[in-house]
């Protein structure tokens, strides 16, 4: 059995087991991130008197934008490392017939122009 093959029944497999089973991967590192978002988001209301709200739904807003931007990198990271395109969809929750639709930057004469994502890792240099 490919490689490929394998990659595609464990990712079918993941996709097939109860939602609390799949919760349990990534609720540690969201209740993190609901933690720093409550915290961002008392600096802004300090900083801009923005409501409790507003700064959360702000904060999160430019989490999910950084968040989709990290999720079409490691797109990209994982085709770099022989991964096919179609389990990169899978993986990321999409049609396989739509790979390049959900990740532009994997078309092979896709610009790789800098993302949202570089700029915050350049922050944190």
């Amino acid at each position: 059995m490919s490689d490929n093959t394998t990659q595609r029944k464990a990712l079918q497999q993941l996709e097939s087991e109860p939602s609390e089973e799949r919760i349990a991967y990534y609720r540690k590192p969201f209740m993190v991130l609901w933690a720093a978002i409550q915290e961002a988001s008392s600096e802004l209301q300090d900083d801009y008197t923005l409501s409790p709200e507003l700064s959360q739904l702000w904060v999160g807003e430019q989490i999910r934008q950084v968040s989709d931007s990290l999720v079409d990198r490691l797109a990209e990271i994982a085709v770099a490392h022989g991964e096919s395109k179609s389990n990169v969809a899978r993986a990321a929750n999409a049609s396989p017939d739509n790979v390049i639709r959900r990740f532009p930057r994997l078309k092979a004469d896709a610009a790789h122009d800098r993302t949202l994502i570089d700029d915050v890792l350049d922050s944190l240099e």
